[in-house]
């Protein structure tokens, strides 16, 4: 049938070439949606990791700053210069603006046992402001908790001294060796306060490799931040800074790569259809050239016989149909009149005659030199039959104008009717041709029906 190959090639193409393609497609797609889902991960990864650093970077210098403030407390002379009464100038000496270039330490103070301050530094100089004034949220919870845990004991936390947040470690007052302690009931507390300002998270930033370490207000906006809140658990504290992005170092080395791939995938398929629809386009000429007649543009004898073929199903059983099969009568003599290139165009006007004179579920061929058959694939009754013929013959007997040149030619039909008149293709063509000389002998522009004409009979057409 028509367009067989056609069909195969795009039956290969649906079948197997698209869900290649489709697959390697997806493939592609989904070995750069993982390495983006990976890179993202390795992002995130990271960013946890300097998360846990950041909270363990305040963790370590609260640390420090308890062990200072320890080593300070627990000590003879800081008993006798600041217990019972403050000696000033001692305090000035030891802990007072010193401690800043010494440890980083931005403010101290020194509270009596009812909690006054009897000496204050901040700033790197005497302030006469009491801590409770200076030091708010956070600050009392932290001096409770060391309360709570002994004499002995030291406790540190985040306060907020002036609003800003700051590290702050109290330990009590206490001696070391050779004194009496005679204030174990009644401890005096020093403090030691390390704001968090700018400086002191450049520096934080530094030896923890978080760039550009800030606090941040309102919502957040870097690539990377932690909360952190006040001892008290009343004020957040968001530390934020630019995160490493090791993800996005990897997609900039592995994404254009992958998308050179698909890019070049992309121009692959677009190649391939360009060369599947070139092959299409020439796989259909070919067959219109093998399954059509190149003059009149009909289907020809072989695509008639593979239509005839199918008309019996495997089991034997003849779908009915009819064969007319048709002769012009005085072709020959216009041909050798006017020449071949005339009868070409008579040839092309009488198949455009037939292919309007015929039914629509009817199909016309060209069988070769001035024969046409029409195949309709129905039963159909003999008047029907003789009706549709005439009108064959009427369309074919108008008066052509070809090359300026008034021809006229006839035309003699010969009819076999399936399984009548035979169930193979060459039987029922054979008894239409048989008719069909029939009615040449008898008389030229009629129709007649196959009525078992013996099958060793000549015919010589009479042009």
């Amino acid at each position: 049938m028509p367009y067989s190959l056609s069909r195969a090639h795009k039956k290969i193409i649906r079948n197997i070439a698209f869900p290649i393609m489709a697959i390697v497609g997806l493939m592609i797609c989904f070995v750069i949606a993982l390495a983006v889902f990976l890179a993202q991960q390795q992002t995130a990864d990271e960013i946890k990791r300097e998360q846990n650093l950041a909270r363990g970077m305040i963790d370590i210098r609260l640390s420090e700053l308890a062990k200072i403030v320890n080593d300070y407390a627990f000590w003879d002379d800081a008993v006798s210069n600041l217990t019972k009464e403050t000696n000033f100038e001692w305090a000035e000496t030891n802990v007072g603006p010193t401690m800043k270039e010494r440890y980083g330490v931005d403010a101290v103070f020194v509270l009596d046992p009812d909690g006054r301050t009897t000496y204050g530094m901040s700033n790197e100089s005497r302030t006469q402001l009491p801590a409770a004034q200076i030091m708010t949220s956070g600050f009392d919870r932290i001096l409770s908790e060391r309360a709570s845990r002994g004499s002995e004991a030291t406790a540190s936390g985040i306060a907020l001294a002036d609003g800003r947040p700051a590290l702050v470690a109290v330990s009590p007052i206490r001696p070391y060796n050779g004194l009496v302690d005679e204030t174990k009931d009644r401890r005096t507390i020093l403090a030691f306060v390390d704001l968090l300002d700018d400086a002191e998270l450049d520096r934080l930033s530094k030896v923890y490799r978080l760039p550009d370490l800030h606090i941040e207000e309102g919502g957040a906006s870097a690539t990377a931040s932690v909360v952190v809140t006040t001892s008290d658990g009343r004020v957040p504290v968001r530390l934020a800074w630019t995160g490493d992005d090791p993800g996005k170092r990897l997609l900039e080395k592995l994404l254009p790569f992958l998308l050179a791939l698909l890019a070049a995938f992309v121009i692959l398929i677009l190649f391939v259809f360009r060369q599947m629809t070139v092959l299409l386009r020439n796989l259909r000429k070919t067959e219109e050239r093998a399954s059509h007649d190149p003059l009149t543009g009909l289907l020809n004898r072989s695509v008639l016989m593979r239509k005839l073929e199918a008309m019996t199903d495997i089991k034997g059983q003849v779908t009915p149909h009819t064969l007319l099969y048709l002769d012009l009568d005085g072709f020959k003599a216009v041909n050798d009149r006017f020449g071949h290139e005339v009868g070409d165009m008579v040839l092309r006007t009488a198949s455009h005659h037939i292919k309007a004179a015929v039914p629509d579920n009817a199909s016309v061929y060209r069988l070769g030199g001035d024969e046409f058959a029409v195949l309709i694939a129905e039963d159909l009754d003999v008047s029907i039959i003789r009706s549709i013929g005439a009108q064959i013959i009427g369309a074919i007997s108008l008066p052509m104008s070809v090359a300026n040149q008034t021809v006229k030619v006839g035309a003699t039909i010969g009819v076999s009717i399936a399984p009548k008149d035979g169930k193979a293709p060459l039987d029922l063509i054979r008894h239409a041709d048989q008719a069909l000389y029939m009615g040449k002998r008898e008389g030229k522009g009629s129709i007649r029906f196959y009525i078992g004409v013996p099958s060793n009979s000549s015919r010589q057409k009479s042009q």
